[in-house]
């Protein structure tokens, strides 16, 4: 290109020496030599922009080249981590429970810093007890911290979470009177807590019988229950109590 530019320029230097135009006016020409130091420059300058062109254009190549090959390292390099298998961790998984989450509603496991409910009571059978009472208990193991409040005669929930609770009553139904008539027992599971303050019924067990036919018969309840921190559970005589003979009650968080 900077040669076909250098014999236009040329042409153009020899039309200008001859100093005729197309109309017939005579045009002074500028002298041979310094026409072509201008054109000699000016072809220089167009050098230089096309090496500068060129040197940009490699430069944008060499980019995203480099780019394209840290885009595929880093996808290679982005491997998913290997679960860690070694017994320690294992163990500490196993130990390590979820968190305890009993400011919620929602159950959750029991934080390895609290023991695990397990209570059983047995009954005080209190004569010439009437109306509806709440039965009386003596702790055969468990109840330590504070899991038995003797005060309202209840089990104490210590933890949120799933809890298997459980009555059992051995009714003599001839203990009174040995007649005919038919007898009424009616037993009420509840809970209490301070945080809805009222009572809550959360199962019923009912039977009746008479002395005639069975001298003594058993009720026997258990079920599982999602129950709150804090939960007061107690058990409420609803009807015969003067047919119990023994009783027992337990609560074993699941």
């Amino acid at each position: 290109e900077s040669h076909i530019l250098l014999e236009r320029a040329a042409e153009q230097t020899e039309r200008n020496i001859m100093g005729h135009n197309e109309s017939g006016d005579v045009v002074v020409g500028m002298p041979s030599e310094k026409s072509l130091l201008i054109l000699i420059s000016h072809c220089r300058e167009m050098k230089q922009q096309e090496a500068r062109l060129r040197i940009i254009t490699l430069l944008l190549l060499l980019s995203c080249a480099a780019l394209f090959v840290f885009t595929n390292c880093t996808d290679l390099t982005r491997a998913p981590m290997a679960p860690v298998s070694s017994p320690a961790y294992s163990a500490q998984q196993n130990l390590c429970p979820a968190g305890d989450q009993s400011t919620t509603s929602t159950p959750t496991t029991a934080p390895s810093t609290a023991s695990p409910l397990r209570i059983a009571l047995s009954s005080i059978v209190e004569p010439n007890l009437t109306g509806r009472p709440y039965m009386n208990w003596t702790v055969e193991f468990g109840g330590d911290n504070g899991t038995y409040n003797s005060d309202s005669r209840a089990i104490v929930i210590p933890v949120t979470g799933y809890y298997f609770v459980y009555m059992r009553f051995l009714l003599h139904l001839c203990e009174t009177v040995e007649n005919g008539d038919l007898k009424n027992f009616r037993v009420k599971l509840q809970k209490w807590n301070e945080g809805y303050q009222q009572i809550v019924d959360l199962t019923e067990a009912r039977d009746s019988g008479k002395c005639l036919e069975e001298r003594s018969r058993t009720v026997f309840m258990g079920q599982l229950f999602d129950l709150l921190k804090g939960d007061h559970l107690k058990v409420l005589i609803y009807e015969g109590y003067e047919l119990i003979h023994r009783s027992s009650f337990g609560a074993f968080w699941t």
